[in-house]
Parts: structure tokens; C-alpha cells; sequence
């Protein structure tokens, strides 16, 4: 009976959580580019995906359903969009770099191989 009278309670409660997770991703992000450029090997990790699912199901369970997609304002979700569909072809090497860079390990195999049988003699 009380949640009839009040639709609105457990939406914006699950929402308040949702958007602090995702406060919490990128503080953690901001925090580890200072680490890093201090020159530390240390990471520190938000939780992805989290603040974006709680945006979800609290639009989900709200009265106004269009809510729901507030839960693109989570990075982690567009984040992942990139990393599964661009990454590989920003980054893939091309064919003449690669080439050489074979050319170059076989060239130094070769001359280890060489000094490795002059040396012993």
C-alpha cells in the first residue's frame, strides 16, 4: 500500500546509487592517470557497468519508462561499443610495418645465431 502511494521511492533511491557508481568510475579513472603519471605501476578500477544497470532498472521500475535510458550516461557502456567494434582497426599494424618488423627479429636471430658459434670456438 505505501509503495502505491509513493511510485516514485525506490527509483530514485536505486537511481542515486547508479549515479554515484558511475561518479565512482570516473573518479577511479582520473585517479589512476595521476598515479600513472607520478610513474607508479599501481591501477585503480571502478566497477563497469554497475551505475548504468541501476540506472536501467530504476527507469525500468519508475513510472515514466523513458527513464531507463539514462543508463547510456554510464562510459563503461559506450567504452565497451568501442573497444568491441573500432579498437582492432585503429590499432591493427599495417602490412608493410609488420613485414619489417619480422624482417628485423629474423636478422637478429640470425646475427645471435652467428656470434652464438664464434664465440664458443
Amino acid at each position: 500500500m505505501w509503495l502505491k502511494q509513493h511510485p516514485w521511492v525506490f527509483p530514485i533511491i536505486i537511481g542515486v546509487i547508479g549515479f554515484l557508481y558511475i561518479i565512482l568510475n570516473i573518479c577511479a579513472n582520473v585517479e589512476s592517470k595521476r598515479i600513472q603519471a607520478r610513474g607508479e605501476d599501481r591501477h585503480v578500477s571502478g566497477i563497469p557497468w554497475l551505475g548504468g544497470i541501476h540506472l536501467l532498472i530504476a527507469g525500468l521500475i519508475s513510472p515514466c519508462k523513458w527513464l531507463a535510458l539514462l543508463s547510456v550516461l554510464d562510459y563503461t557502456f559506450w567504452e565497451f561499443i568501442y573497444v568491441v567494434f573500432f579498437y582492432e582497426r585503429r590499432n591493427k599494424p599495417k602490412e608493410e610495418e609488420t613485414e619489417a618488423v619480422e624482417e628485423e627479429a629474423e636478422a637478429a636471430e640470425e646475427e645471435m645465431d652467428h656470434d652464438g658459434e664464434s664465440g664458443g670456438k
